[in-house]
């Protein structure tokens, strides 16, 4: 049920507890701190709204419970929540929509950022300008969502603060065009009782139910003309970001050709594309995905599909670029949005009811989900998957009930919903590229969800022959695998035939005697214009993920803070691990964004492999820790050096054992594995170079050894 405008405020004014008690169960947002900004600024929002001209307008809430409503309205296949969406028709009788971002934010000490999307807050840096967010909600419903493209709806937005009456800043060089468009409105008594009651109003005229209805049930789906103009600028010759080699345009032509092969027939297709690192799986996943959206017969969506929220927020940065507005993100699809709408407090509903749900019985708890109208809101014909192998597949052996990383584990394997909700499913993969506890998607289960959804045509396509980081070489890349399995190393993956030298051209690679030496060699090569970064494996914990600026922790509290012999005598190296500002944009540390400290100095982070797994650089220096040491005759992980948040159940096993005074087991295996895999991504970022210092002698021994030095 929608709620008019008046229903909102007289509930708002009556019933403010039960309201944000319910706004927790559909955000799954639980914080004390979200809940009192709620209770400050909705009765703020329910008194600008009572103005009589609003009077019959609809908020987009759903009433699924007599108790309260859900004003937050979640976009379509979206992890984002528009505060407030107003809904009616505008002076021309067009359905249109209103959105409105809150902020109860105090704003003494703000000062005006430095590009029209940035401010910058004490104690938080640089965040996203409010009517930033408010554009990009805007921009998504126009470009994205079935009701808005259906009934060529108008479509609006502001931004309401609910506390600060001074918002100088906000409105300051370089922000006056975006609020211009977009405008911000104050707490003062004016501006929330005449000047935002009237913008609303002069984009709402009157209200409309059956248009309120259908926006509320609106579901993913893409402007094919916005679609297509992205696509032809990725397709470009001359967009340098998406470049093909010899060995990748030939995996390119299969992919695609397998691709068509799928569509073409008239039932469900699944195409497994597997690739060693450096072999290009992610400029082959942005190349498929335009080659397809440009093609004049398709007319269901294709979407980009992510596993992590790094993957994600670096493919978003990528695609707004791409298209010149926020909306380009939307085209990007994290694997949590094929959930159909299953979620933690939907199973304790469940078995409070007396209904048994348990993991194992997933395909049960889908049927229970529908006969409550639960349904995904994305169906693509096309879903394109990079970095497949992250996948999260709870109901793998051994794996139940591990940390789901936002996805509810009742809902089954992610690969399923996305074969079951998808016509044509291509998933790019490297299955030794699984490294967290969560990460249990093999090639062999994709196959059998093909199966169990009765994909008519399942197509293989290898990429192993692929390679253009490591100077091309396939032999470095053999010769990291077999040296992180123990192995020996087989003659044609030897360093001398892929080891630049002085007569020879290939892979730098140099086992260096301290950090300060390591960070030197890639300051030299800065210098001449190549791309580096600083990389280590979880051999540190995360001291510094609090810190307001980590740059400003004193260096002895840094997350490394290594003391080693220079020039000059002891001294000490530092460094934090990479910031994530607001949460999730670890483009920030990838993509060495404008005016953040990585733009400044692209060496002043250290990257970890959950952050850096599909992306490359010229060259990398290693910090090789001693969470994984050579001794004797074979790889040792040590548990009480691996910090990985995402290991629990792995580093638990492990700790048992060694508890026990156990030198092998089968925990300590599975962390040997991870700890190899971890390695094995990090070696592998590099196009030209590696760096590496060691913080054990032994290993770094075996690394000179089987060097040939």
């Amino acid at each position: 049920m929608l709620l008019t405008i008046e229903d909102f405020v007289r509930r708002t004014q009556s019933d403010l507890p039960s309201l944000t008690r319910s706004l927790q169960d559909a955000t799954a947002r639980y914080g004390d701190e979200e809940v009192r900004a709620w209770e400050r600024s909705l009765p703020v929002l329910a008194a600008a709204l009572s103005a009589k001209p609003l009077a019959g307008m609809h908020v987009a809430v759903r009433s699924k419970e007599q108790s309260g409503v859900h004003v937050e309205y979640r976009l379509p296949a979206s992890n984002a929540w528009a505060d407030v969406v107003l809904l009616g028709r505008d002076s021309e009788s067009r359905p249109a929509a209103v959105i409105v971002e809150l902020k109860h934010w105090e704003t003494t000490g703000d000062t005006a950022g430095p590009t029209p999307t940035l401010v910058t807050r004490p104690l938080k840096g640089m965040v996203l300008h409010p009517c930033e967010q408010a554009r990009g909600y805007a921009e998504y419903c126009r470009r994205f969502h079935s009701a808005v493209q259906s009934r060529s709806a108008a479509v609006s937005a502001c931004a309401l603060f609910t506390r600060s009456k001074n918002l100088g800043t906000y409105r300051a060089t370089p922000h006056e065009d975006l609020v211009r468009e977009y405008p911000v409105f104050s707490a003062e008594a004016r501006e929330l009782t005449e000047l935002f009651p009237s913008f609303v109003a002069r984009h709402l005229c009157s209200p409309d139910e059956e248009w309120a209805e259908e926006f509320d049930q609106g579901v993913y789906k893409q402007d094919r003309v916005f679609v297509r103009a992205v696509a032809d600028s990725i397709l470009d010759p001359a967009n340098r970001d998406f470049v093909l080699l010899d060995a990748q345009r030939l995996g390119f032509e299969k992919s695609l050709h397998a691709i068509h092969r799928a569509i073409d027939r008239a039932h469900k297709g699944v195409v497994i594309i597997q690739g060693p690192p450096g072999s290009g799986k992610s400029v082959l996943a942005a190349k498929l995905w335009a080659a397809l959206a440009r093609e004049s017969k398709r007319a269901g969506d294709i979407v980009l599909v992510t596993t992590s929220a790094s993957q994600k927020s670096n493919w978003a940065e990528i695609f707004d670029a791409v298209a010149n507005t926020p909306a380009g993100r939307g085209l990007v699809k994290g694997a949590n949005d094929f959930n159909p709408g299953l979620s933690p407090k939907w199973v304790n509903e469940k078995r409070t009811a007396g209904r048994s749900v348990e993991i194992a019985d997933w395909r049960k708890n889908l049927e229970l989900a529908a006969l409550d109208g639960k349904n995904p809101r994305i169906r693509p014909e096309i879903a394109i998957v990079d970095e497949a192998h992250a996948l999260i597949d709870p109901t793998a052996a051994g794996k139940e009930g591990i940390a789901p990383g936002g996805w509810t584990h009742h809902a089954g394997p992610q690969g399923w919903h996305i074969i079951k909700q998808s016509k044509v499913s291509v998933f790019l993969m490297d299955s030794e590229q699984s490294y967290r506890d969560n990460e249990t998607t093999s090639v062999d289960s994709i196959r059998a969800w093909a199966r169990d959804n009765k994909a008519a045509t399942i197509v293989e396509v290898s990429l192993a022959d692929s390679q253009f980081r490591s100077e091309g070489s396939k032999p470095y890349v053999d010769w990291v695998t077999h040296l992180l399995a123990g192995a020996a190393i087989p003659d044609d993956a030897k360093a001398e035939r892929w080891l630049r030298s002085d007569t020879q051209a290939g892979m730098t690679f140099e086992v260096v005697d301290s950090p300060f030496v390591m960070e030197a060699r890639l300051r030299d090569q800065i210098k001449s214009g190549m791309t580096a970064r600083i990389l280590a494996s979880y051999g540190r914990k995360w001291a510094t993920k609090k810190a307001a600026d980590p740059h400003k922790v004193p260096p002895a509290s840094m997350d490394f803070a290594i003391t080693c012999r220079d020039t000059d005598g002891p001294k000490l190296w530092a460094k934090p691990w990479n910031v994530v500002p607001e949460g999730t944009n670890y483009a920030v540390f990838i993509q060495a964004l404008p005016r953040t400290k990585m733009a400044a100095d692209m060496l002043s982070e250290v990257g970890c492999p959950y952050v850096v797994r599909g992306f490359d650089w010229d060259y990398i220096g290693l910090l090789w820790l001693s969470d994984l040491v050579w001794r004797t005759d074979r790889w040792v992980p040590n548990p009480a050096q691996s910090f990985e948040s995402a290991w629990n159940k792995t580093l638990a096993a492990a700790k048992r054992e060694t508890k026990l005074k156990a030198t092998t087991g089968p925990g300590l295996e599975e962390l040997r594995t991870r700890l190899a895999r971890g390695y094995r991504i990090l070696l592998t970022r590099a196009i030209r170079g590696v760096y590496v210092w060691c913080e054990d002698a032994e290993t770094r021994e075996l690394l000179s050894k089987t060097l040939g030095r």
